[in-house]
């Protein structure tokens, strides 16, 4: 095996630390993409920052199922290194990437029939509607080329290499942010395009990285090959990927199908609330950061000592991450209290605005405590190849829990309410993660002990 890290000899968390920097910096670079499209935009008005907010759900599914893939893509292919099966590796890799363009072809043609429809739906009016039509428009032209590196950089991680690929993901939102002003605006002979120049810059920054990636795949990491071995195999090897594609895919398109619905309930409340809390949605995603990047170590680390069969070494990495996701939490939320209302000066001159995100982060943000514990056990499941447990707590707790909350918060005590609601659901979602993923691995390791008494 070429350039392959072994991640089941040392220590568990000297591969997590040496890991997390890179992913944090990959976790960045696509929060910077929404983050400087937010902010740029919002320098146009408020109805334009609340195009954006209505916006986000409908670009989440599409990332939340190119990541479905990518983390399919990641589990099958760690455990084949695990497994030291090189050919194996190669041809989920290749035939990944093809499923990755028929996939993202399908829903973009999806996209384009119903676009109009969906933005109604989610409580877009007027001008607002228009604005954020636009900008979808010229966003989803970018989605099947766009959606390769996504899942190729998730193949190269499998490897143990986080470095490269956050790299590449680096580099491309640095141009997004050069591009952003310039599309937006305009300068000298390129025309102010507004929202719809923000979604091109973000779409041009994603074909820079196609081609880094694909180099990468092939030449640096040999994680491609010509050989084809007929379209049996290919769709054997997808239904590999499907096996945990879809369940992550189907249920983290739930997320933004319920923020979707929280959206509609935040819609009554005006404009302005939308376009605060879609900016403090941006804001709160960079707090989520560290624990994001550390939890997507998981999937490498866990996947190949899962597939050699070194159960303590998992229960030692999730223990230890789940402890400091739940400090690094409380350090964000005493951040939060003195600093909430100087960000959201950031993003808005209008003080309605920058009241209410402030609100949302502080709400939100007492969530985060527990949460990243429930992140960490969704990419612990889907990498002991257990992807419809991980889906299971994904639909309790946005299915089970965000939305009920959020309209019991919304009818009890109004657009707070909504936040509270949203909170609560974040702190039980997180428990019960704790408590099923704790349950799973002490029954896998007193199975694994029965059975040593009865060998000797």
């Amino acid at each position: 095996m070429h350039n392959r890290i072994d991640l089941t000899r040392g220590s568990v968390m000297r591969h997590v630390w040496r890991m997390t920097p890179p992913m944090a910096v990959a976790f960045l670079a696509m929060m910077v993409f929404n983050l400087a499209d937010t902010w740029f935009v919002s320098r146009l008005g408020t109805e334009p920052l609340a195009a954006m907010g209505f916006t986000f759900p409908l670009i989440m599914i599409v990332h939340s199922i190119a990541m479905g893939i990518g983390i399919g893509v990641s589990s099958c292919v760690s455990h084949a290194i695990g497994s030291q099966d090189h050919d194996r590796v190669q041809h989920l890799t290749t035939y990944s990437l093809v499923l990755t363009v028929v996939v993202m072809s399908v829903l973009t043609a999806f996209g384009f029939m119903f676009l109009s429809k969906l933005l109604t739906i989610l409580g877009a009016e007027g001008t607002t509607h228009q604005l954020a039509r636009s900008y979808m428009w010229t966003w989803l032209l970018f989605v099947p080329l766009g959606a390769i590196p996504m899942v190729g950089n998730n193949a190269i991680r499998a490897t143990g290499d986080t470095l490269r690929p956050s790299i590449i993901m680096a580099v491309a939102a640095v141009l997004n942010v050069v591009l952003d002003p310039l599309l937006i605006f305009g300068w000298g002979p390129v025309p102010a395009m507004g929202m719809q120049g923000a979604a091109l810059a973000t779409g041009l920054s994603r074909l820079l990285s196609l081609g880094w990636a694909m180099w990468l795949m092939q030449y640096r990491c040999h994680l491609l090959t010509s050989d084809w071995t007929g379209v049996r195999d290919m769709l054997r090897t997808w239904g590999s990927i499907f096996h945990i594609a879809l369940p992550s895919a189907a249920t983290g398109m739930l997320m933004p199908l319920s923020m979707g619905i929280v959206t509609r309930f935040i819609a009554g409340y005006g404009e302005i609330a939308v376009a605060a809390t879609a900016a403090g949605q941006r804001i709160e995603q960079f707090t989520y950061l560290v624990p994001m990047a550390m939890g997507a170590t998981l999937v490498p680390i866990i996947g190949q000592n899962w597939g050699a069969g070194k159960v303590d070494r998992v229960r030692e990495v999730w223990v230890k991450t789940n402890w400091f996701g739940v400090i690094y939490g409380v350090a964000c939320l005493l951040l939060a209290l003195p600093l909430a209302l100087p960000i959201a000066r950031c993003f808005s001159d209008d003080p309605c605005v920058t009241d209410l995100i402030s609100r949302y982060l502080r709400i939100i943000l007492m969530g985060s405590i527990v949460i990243h514990s429930f992140v960490h056990t969704g990419f612990a499941f889907n990498a002991i190849q257990r992807p419809l447990s991980a889906s299971l707590l994904i639909i309790i707790r946005f299915a089970g829990l965000v939305i009920p909350l959020s309209w019991l918060g919304r009818r009890w005590f109004g657009l707070e309410g909504v936040y509270w609601g949203i909170t609560i659901a974040s702190v039980g979602a997180g428990i019960i993660a704790l408590l099923w993923f704790g349950h799973v691995i002490r029954r896998v390791m007193e199975a694994e002990t029965l059975a040593r008494h009865s060998h000797n």
